[in-house]
């Protein structure tokens, strides 16, 4: 069995893939507590990692800057080198990462075996294939760890610590701007890497909400995404609906979310960190086995997912979807439903 002093995770893309590796570091740090665990990540979803309990140090990976083209990444792979690793785990596998952990010389490089530079550069190879979607792409990520490290099974923990500061700031803010305590966030972004609601269905959403659960509604997203929430909040003038968020660091993002009563979207990075912090969920999904509830549901509540009722596809292709957008294909009477369902749920866990 080894003895690991130093292990770096890399995990390099989005916001609910970085989430869903967390749980490693957890592992790790539970079968090795004197040892550091360093993550490699992209710089929006680095102030996430620095938020968890497991986490020792976060170290910025920046292909399109610093990092750019052979010379950007020999240098990151002289700094790796310079932390004398003793393992790195490759959960999101590229070529150039992979040649920087054989160029920093660490010893075990774990990583998938189905890649045509594995054997080149990973001396332990996993394979697994994940676009099968067999499991959850967080024990996908665990299986790689065992590929090497044999943990026993554990109940799975998101060990991410807000900081009181941003308690404060967030009791502050929303004291000042009049919003209420008690909230649903709804979130219509997805990024365009999966299916998405179509604008008369998040209305639907919401007003399911309004009439169910006396929430007020808060609207997150990017700016680039600010016409599509406005026009949706231009639906309930009237109503508890606020557009919020738009501008928020993601650290300010996670205490919105921790404290909500509800959180509805479709397969995004916000919904996973929902689930993290136990807040109920709802989440639409495409049916292709890439893309659907049993690899990418909200962890521990993939129950309280929706799929439309059509034959799914191989492999989704958002602008190629033979069905148009097979979400668009969900009944208002299914979102009805599912949102009534799942407050009801939540209201007797919490008594």
């Amino acid at each position: 069995m080894p003895d690991f002093r130093k292990i770096l995770l890399v995990r390099t893309d989005r916001i609910g893939d970085v989430v869903l590796t967390t749980p490693a570091a957890t592992m790790l740090k539970e079968r090795f507590p004197d040892a550091e665990i360093h993550f490699l990540t992209r710089a929006y979803t680095a102030p996430l990692v620095e938020l968890h309990a497991d986490v020792d140090h976060v170290l910025i990976y920046q292909p399109e800057g610093r990092h750019r083209g052979f010379k950007g990444h020999l240098q990151l792979a002289n700094r790796l080198k310079e932390y004398q690793y003793d393992a790195a785990f490759l959960f999101y596998p590229t070529f150039s990462l992979a040649w920087v952990l054989f160029q920093a010389a660490i010893p075990v490089r774990v990583g998938s075996g189905f890649r045509w530079y594995s054997s080149l550069f990973l001396n332990y190879k996993h394979y697994e294939h994940r676009k099968t979607g067999q499991r959850h792409e967080l024990e996908y990520n665990l299986q790689l760890i065992n590929r090497i490290v044999k943990i026993p099974h554990a109940a799975i923990t998101f060990r991410f610590k807000i900081p009181e500061i941003l308690h404060d700031w967030w009791q502050t803010y929303r004291i000042h701007h009049n919003l209420p305590s008690e909230y649903a966030v709804v979130h219509p972004g997805s990024g365009g890497s999966a299916p998405n609601l179509t604008l008369a269905q998040y209305q639907q959403v919401i007003h399911a909400i309004l009439s169910e659960t006396q929430l007020a509604v808060l609207l997150t997203g990017s700016p680039d995404e600010l016409e599509v929430l406005q026009s949706i909040k231009n639906n309930f003038a009237d109503k508890p609906v606020f557009i919020i968020g738009v501008d928020f660091t993601l650290p300010q993002l996670m205490i919105i979310i921790s404290q909500a009563q509800l959180f509805v979207s479709t397969s995004t990075g916000p919904l996973h960190i929902a689930a993290a912090f136990n807040v109920p969920v709802v989440g639409f999904y495409c049916p292709a086995p890439p893309c659907s509830p049993r690899r990418w549901g909200p962890y521990g509540q993939e129950q309280w997912t929706v799929t439309p009722e059509v034959t799914p596809c191989r492999y989704c292709k958002v602008e190629q979807c033979p069905h148009g957008n097979c979400l668009s294909h969900i009944p208002p009477h299914l979102i009805q439903e599912i949102i009534i369902q799942r407050w009801q749920h939540a209201k007797l866990k919490n008594r």
